[in-house]
């Protein structure tokens, strides 16, 4: 039966722990829980910020009660709110090496282990595709080509296109060739929503970023249609696609944002260390002052201007980030929030700490933000919506400048010439996050810039010459940058026959003047210019009685 929660290591430990930790100075041989500090039980969920947070807090007895706790808690969170899901494909015994040496050591070691091997040497081979047991080597062989399957590759530097591909391994990797035979379990680590992907079906190719910075094929753009494929077994997990993502089009199967808001309320009155999985802290010794709680995550590169404005906000105070490598995405992401918190608060916003001396230069400088903190509810919003209600509020009523965004992380403005639009709409409907929305109800063109991905598609789909422009990669840090501002307004234009209001004015003069010089003077003609969808037909068909009486 599964149980929640186990601390393994009484001895460790000299205060009581919250009655829902079960504490144990032994193991269970049958004893299976959700998390647990101890890789040593049998948990589904090791949680080695546990053990780290108790060896270095300086936080009180009655805190670190409190906190160890939350840390429990927020495990918990993130596994019942994950939306990734379980997935295996069969893998065989046949192995390729490639090599320009015989390998006979190591084809031994693999036969032993019940494994075919053939060896072919690098300068045959052309390309390889598929994925994890169901691998295809094209390789030349004279002057023939031919296509060699196999289950895994073993090739030490291999190049790009070779371990772009799961399945490839280099020669100290064979622990991982041998636990895969039989049977590769992955996961989804994607979510997609197309509805408002910036490249999902477009005329024109004007998004691709999560294609171009994917290390693997879990990522390849079909440009016939403008669709994305996804190969889930080929996918890492790093989460550098969805850093990048203008929209929020991808989001993080295993910590999508809506559970990653619900995290961000356990570190109310807490400043946020950011811990992702590769910096392995099971001994790290560095001392966290009192009110610093880790935040451990699974990927490192996910993070995105919302999750970070969410955390610092809920807890109002500068997040530390312990990684040894930051994302492009997540890269940019920084910079610009950094740049706004210290025209804001004199402060920076994340403190990125490479290694244990920059951590600990981090964690003495990290602290609480006057006026910083700040709540909303998130449930049902999208990634642009939250950053730019949190930024709203951040930005107050004041003026703050300008701050230039960058190549992986996009925000702009337009401008839209209103004598030459003809309100046709053309760009609201390119527009599927709702950034430029159309009001019937005062004939207005509205565009909130605050949730523009700065895609350009309005731009590319206005009919008229020299009327939309969009202004990329800047954010306007002042009130009316998040409103919806009316762009263009006009009004309705009533049918000459029977008076129903069918277009705007500007949109039929628009017309009326391409058309009247092709209808050389023919009044009748002309007049159904001016008429609507149902007065067109008997308009023209009464002059064609008329005229025949």
């Amino acid at each position: 039966m599964l149980k929640e929660f186990l601390f393994y290591g009484k001895n460790k430990i000299d205060f009581p722990l919250d009655e829902s930790i079960e504490v144990v100075d032994e193991l269970e041989k049958d004893g299976h829980y959700l998390v647990s500090n101890s890789k040593e039980s049998n948990c589904d969920i090791y949680a080695p910020e546990i053990n780290f947070y108790i060896k270095n807090s300086k936080d009180s007895i009655a805190d670190k009660i409190k906190n160890i706790k939350k840390l429990y808690d927020i495990r918990a969170t993130i596994f019942d709110l994950a939306q990734d899901l379980d997935f295996s494909v069969e893998v065989g015994n046949k192995v390729l090496i490639v090599s320009d040496k015989a390998e006979t050591e190591l084809k031994n070691k693999l036969n032993e282990w019940g494994f075919t091997v053939i060896v072919i040497n690098p300068l045959n081979v052309l390309d390889v595709n598929g994925f994890i047991g169901k691998l295809r080597v094209t390789i030349k062989k004279e002057e023939e080509l031919l296509d060699v399957e196999c289950d895994q590759i073993v090739w030490d530097n291999a190049p790009k296109f070779a371990t772009k591909q799961s399945g490839v391994y280099s020669s100290d990797q064979l622990m991982k060739i041998r636990d895969n035979l039989g049977s590769y379990e992955y996961k989804n680590f994607i979510k997609y929503d197309p509805n408002i992907c910036q490249y999902h079906e477009r005329n024109s190719e004007i998004c691709g970023k999560c294609a171009e910075v994917c290390p693997t094929v879990a990522i390849l753009k079909e440009d016939e249609v403008k669709h994305l494929a996804f190969s889930h077994v080929d996918c890492h997990g790093c989460g550098g696609c969805i850093s990048v993502c203008p929209s929020g089009a991808l989001d993080y199967a295993q910590m999508p944002r809506g559970a990653f808001f619900q995290v961000t309320k356990f570190f109310k009155d807490s400043i946020p260390l950011i811990i992702p999985r590769k910096m392995e802290i099971e001994n790290l010794e560095v001392a966290l002052k009192e009110g610093v709680l880790p935040l451990a995550i699974e990927g490192e590169k996910f993070l995105h201007e919302a999750h970070l404005l969410s955390l610092a906000q809920t807890s109002g105070a500068q997040i530390v980030f312990y990684t040894d490598f930051i994302s492009k995405g997540t890269g940019d992401v920084i910079r610009v929030l950094n740049e706004i918190y210290m025209k804001k608060y004199g402060k920076e916003l994340v403190l990125v700490a490479k290694d244990k001396d920059e951590l600990e230069e981090s964690l003495k400088r990290a602290s609480f933000v006057d006026g910083s903190r700040y709540g909303i509810n998130e449930d049902g919003l999208k990634k642009r919506e939250i950053f730019s209600a949190r930024l709203s509020f951040l930005v107050g009523a004041d003026d703050l400048g300008k701050v230039k965004t960058g190549e992986h992380v996009h925000y702009g403005n337009i401008t839209i010439n209103e004598s030459t639009c003809t309100l046709c709409l053309s760009c609201v409907g390119a527009c599927n996050i709702r950034a430029l929305t159309a009001h019937p109800e005062d004939n207005t063109l509205r565009f909130n810039p605050s949730i523009c991905t700065n895609c350009t598609y309005c731009e590319v789909v206005c009919p008229e010459p020299n009327t939309l422009h969009v202004i990329k990669d800047e954010i306007d840090l002042n009130p009316s940058y998040f409103k919806q501002n009316i762009m263009a307004k006009d009004e309705l234009f009533k049918c000459v026959e029977c008076g129903v209001e069918f277009a705007t004015v500007k949109s039929v003069e628009r017309i009326a003047s391409m058309m009247k010089p092709m209808f050389l003077g023919d009044e009748i003609k002309i007049r159904t210019l001016y008429c609507c969808a149902d007065c067109k037909p008997k308009v023209m068909l009464q002059a064609h009685i008329k005229e025949n009486r």
